[in-house]
């Protein structure tokens, strides 16, 4: 009876210990995931692009590349916007200022514009508000490219992609950089997130947020 007791005692403290150490086991295998989920939900967490508009007045630009009579500056540039929002083109283009409600606010804007006949891309900037992913709004520089009837790269006409360059404090982005978006030929957003101006293509290359 004694022995049947001892046994009984030991295997209950045996299954004890496996329970134990089972348990410390998976503890430590959660404490080594969270890392892992951390950065998962901080770039999952991350800011889009700002949004801005591309109203129908810079669509209808865009099949019509040319400075109107009443257009200021004209000139031969071979670059358009400011700092790091610049893009620049192969050769001298056609440069002019004019004002424009480019966004459909019914306010007319001073917008720089370039075209870039070689490739079919109309591009323009401004200083200008601009909706925030995260709410509210921000202001700052706009740069804007619109693909023309015949580009080079064979892309739909008035489609195009634009971009901000926000500051560490602006529509919560947690590094200040280059944010932008493609945009099909109804102004829709397609690709949006951390952008480059790849001035060999007249494109953005975007980095999405996973």
């Amino acid at each position: 009876m004694k022995r049947t007791i001892q046994t009984t005692i030991i295997a209950s403290l045996a299954l004890v210990c496996t329970l134990a150490l089972s348990c410390s086991k998976q503890s430590e295998q959660t404490k080594q995931e969270q890392p892992g989920a951390g950065a998962r939900e901080s770039a999952a967490t991350q800011p889009v692009a700002p949004k801005v508009k591309v109203g129908a007045n810079l669509k209808a630009k865009s099949k019509s590349p040319a400075a109107p009579d009443t257009a200021k500056q004209k000139s031969q540039q071979s670059s358009i916007g400011k700092g790091q929002l610049t893009a620049s083109t192969m050769q001298p283009s056609s440069f002019w200022t004019e004002e424009v409600d480019v966004d459909d606010d019914g306010v007319a804007e001073t917008s720089d514009f370039l075209y870039d006949a070689q490739n079919g891309i109309l591009y323009t900037y401004r200083e200008d508000d601009f909706a925030c992913a995260t709410g509210g709004t921000a202001n700052g520089g706009i740069l804007e490219a619109l693909y023309a009837d015949g580009n080079k790269a064979g892309k739909p006409a008035g489609s195009g992609w634009y971009a901000v360059n926000l500051n560490a404090t602006q529509c919560g982005a947690k590094n200040a950089g280059i944010y932008g978006c493609r945009f099909d030929a109804d102004g829709n957003s397609t690709t949006c997130g951390v952008a480059t101006i790849n001035n060999q293509t007249g494109d953005i290359d975007v980095v999405v947020a996973q």
